[in-house]
């Protein structure tokens, strides 16, 4: 059996080696590509807490000169929490779950005080921003990267599996393989794009290695939990 790994490099870390040892030939193809974008960050300055959705926002940050030292930081999931301390941060918070919707409850749990700061992607999803504002809180996004698509590459063996983290990888799936694999999505907006193009897929229960391996072994007729 044969999957192919779409997600940013770094995320869902030791995975490609769990799935070679349950006997999975792993194709690495990434679809997505992000690019720095020149932004001003002043708006950010006076904000006491950075949150951050990926390590591409920590990458455009950084692009554009701004220091990390002394912020209060929080980051969605681990590699964001690596970039953010390669880059000399100090994270104070770690979404439980790589997913928006966890950092921004994480973060809510500690009442902490705002305005807050969001660097972001130009298609970043609402979902933080909006969970905030409804609590109260002044949040101030800048755009600091962007994200373009890859194509597939030709001759590549078709793979039975494809694991998909964004509305944009399900954008640059070609269709012939998203026909004749199973998708498995990461994320309620992963699968919403998958279904809005009538792809057969299985939304993961948690953006985590171990959601990954029990929907491999479940597909393939293992014992599994569903």
């Amino acid at each position: 059996m044969r999957i192919a790994l779409t997600q940013s490099e770094g995320r869902l870390a030791g995975l490609e080696e769990r799935l070679a040892a349950l006997g999975l030939e792993v194709l690495r193809v990434p679809l997505v590509a992000t690019q720095s974008l020149s932004a001003d960050l002043s708006p950010l300055e006076d904000c006491p807490w950075w949150l951050f959705t990926s390590a591409a926002a920590v990458e455009g940050v950084r692009a554009n000169g701004a220091s990390l030292g002394g912020r209060l930081l929080g980051a969605v999931g681990q590699a964001t929490r690596r970039a953010l301390e390669e880059a000399g941060g100090q994270v104070g918070l770690v979404a439980p779950l790589e997913n928006a919707k966890s950092l921004a409850e994480a973060f809510l749990a500690r009442r902490p005080s705002g305005p807050v700061g969001w660097p972001r992607g130009r298609r970043a999803g609402p979902l933080l921003e909006e969970r905030l504002r409804a609590a109260g809180y002044l949040v101030r996004s800048v755009v600091v990267y962007e994200t373009r698509t890859l194509a597939w590459p030709q001759g590549l063996p078709a793979p039975d599996l494809v694991l998909l983290a964004s509305p944009s990888a399900v954008e640059a799936l070609p269709e012939a393989i998203g026909r004749s694999a199973r998708c498995l999505a990461i994320g309620p907006a992963t699968a919403r794009a998958l279904a809005a193009r009538g792809l057969a897929h299985t939304l993961l229960p948690r953006p985590s290695v171990e959601a990954v391996l029990e929907a491999v072994r479940c597909f393939r007729g293992d014992p599994c939990s569903t």
